[in-house]
């Protein structure tokens, strides 16, 4: 068997962004699927890599939300 190519998903764009997309893939010698995924993938893996640059509110929101039905007991 082949390597498995992915889950095909119908995707609209604005035309500028369609545009934007192709020229970046172009640029990078890759296809348009390919650039889109490596920026999602991208998009996913930098929301909190540098901690020390990212504004606290925007830290204590995530934790917010990932702590969202927990309860905390303080003593």
């Amino acid at each position: 068997m082949g390597k498995h190519l992915g889950v095909a998903y119908n995707l609209r764009l604005p035309q500028e962004l369609k545009d934007r997309i192709a020229e970046s893939a172009k640029e990078l010698n890759r296809s348009m699927n390919a650039d889109i995924v490596a920026r999602l993938e991208e998009s996913f893996e930098q929301k909190f890599k540098n901690l020390e640059n990212t504004p606290t509110e925007e830290l204590m929101k995530e934790l917010a939300k990932r702590l969202d039905g927990f309860s905390v007991v303080v003593n």
